[in-house]
């Protein structure tokens, strides 16, 4: 009976917790991170894997730890540590799990986490849960191939500057057979469920297990400011994937100001801070980064996104993000910088120029780097040089002109 009941207050605390755990990663949470934010398998009967994260100490102070694991993953999962602890001048932890796959699963995606919880000072004695916790999770999922051909796809929507819509639609082989015609038809309806317009995407082929994006492009010149509601039919082989999203023309609209990777070193984890701008009225509800970098052949060296942020309106905030550098050699790395919220996605095209002690981001008409007091005492010194230099031009051409006009009075004078 006293071993059932131990049983049964164990069950209780570790529910407590999850739920603890649940609330506070709803927040935005700035003490701690956790890097990557999600680790993607396909799905292979019983085979193992072992794979590396990272808790970053974002505010640089001593605290306790505990790592659980939640979700239908809770018993492949095994942890290198359950509880650690971090000083102040850790900057980062780096831990591992060992994860084998079940002999049998659904088909579709499966999903875990491993969630990191910050204990309060009081809990390190033993005592009861007193106080603030603070939280962070990275992600587990599982890919389950469906027999026979079957396709997953989603919309995502970027309004570019000359007002043109951009319909980004990613699709992904699910099935176990590879597909040889994918493309598109989208059409567009107004907020009075009246069909405005038609387009067409691309068409490519996809074997299976892969990830592809088909594009349309849609001519907003011509049409008025409102909500819309974008239908898509992707057709692939014999079979049709319906996907529906509204988005807006002339909506609340975000931009990126600035991008700073300060104190970093290669090979740990670079903290990139994107100073972003709310330019509408009023305040935009979960607002996040991501960024993808590629490597000289086009494919994915790296994906990391932040958390997510609420920006009150005609105002400004910072928003974190970062990136693991373990292994990332010096050089020059071509990157898509996405900010999303809502139904809105813009995209920014950038070069990471990867060094020793510094990252500088390139891409906006300038170099955008680290700000430091030397840095901004050059751009003053610069604005300094180019002011005295016109106005020394300025000097010696009224000095030239005023020369020449008095020998021309003189010769008029002998003349006279």
């Amino acid at each position: 009976m006293k071993k059932e009941k131990n049983l049964l207050e164990g069950k209780v605390d570790k529910k407590i917790l999850f739920i603890i755990g649940v609330i506070i990663l709803s927040c935005n949470v700035f003490a701690l991170g956790i890097t990557p934010g999600r680790t993607t398998f396909e799905y292979n009967s019983g085979e193992g894997k072992v794979v590396d994260f990272s808790v970053v100490n974002t505010e640089k102070k001593e605290m306790n730890l505990i790592v659980i694991v939640e979700g239908e993953f809770n018993e492949s999962i095994g942890l290198s540590e359950n509880s650690f602890k971090m000083t102040a001048s850790e900057e980062s932890k780096t831990l591992s799990f060992t994860f084998k796959m079940p002999a049998s699963l659904t088909p579709g995606l499966h999903e875990s986490r491993i969630v990191v919880l910050q204990l309060p000072e009081k809990a390190a004695s033993g005592g009861a849960f007193v106080g603030s916790v603070v939280g962070v999770a990275t992600q587990i999922h599982v890919n389950v191939p469906y027999p026979g051909k079957y396709l997953e796809g989603e919309i995502n929507v970027v309004q570019n500057d000359d007002g043109k819509i951009i319909f980004a639609i990613p699709v992904t082989n699910r099935g176990d057979l590879d597909l040889t015609r994918v493309k598109g038809t989208i059409d567009i309806y107004s907020k009075l469920n009246e069909k405005v317009t038609t387009i067409n995407t691309n068409e490519i082929s996809l074997v299976s297990k892969e990830r592809k994006e088909i594009v349309a492009e849609l001519d907003t010149s011509k049409m008025n400011v409102g909500p819309y509601r974008a239908v898509v039919s992707v057709i692939y082989d014999e079979k049709v994937l319906k996907i529906e999203k509204e988005f807006n023309i002339g909506e609340k609209k975000l931009g990126v100001e600035d991008i700073a990777v300060n104190d970093f070193s290669l090979g740990e984890i670079a903290k990139f801070e994107v100073l972003v701008e709310n330019k509408w009225s009023e305040i935009i509800n979960d607002v996040y980064t991501e960024m993808v970098v590629y490597n000289k052949e086009g494919g994915k060296i790296a994906e990391f996104k932040s958390a997510n942020y609420n920006i009150d309106g005609l105002s400004k905030s910072l928003i974190v993000s970062f990136w693991d550098t373990d292994g990332v050699k010096k050089g020059t790395y071509d990157s898509s910088l996405f900010l999303k919220y809502g139904e809105s996605s813009t995209q920014r095209d950038l070069k990471l120029q990867v060094d020793d002690k510094k990252i500088d981001v390139i891409g906006f008409g300038y170099t955008l780097r680290a700000k430091d007091e030397k840095g901004a005492l050059n751009i003053v010194n610069t604005l300094i040089w180019i002011v005295v230099v016109l106005i020394i031009v300025n000097v010696s051409w009224f000095m030239f002109l005023r020369k020449k006009f008095m020998k021309k009075s003189g010769k008029a004078e002998k003349k006279i």
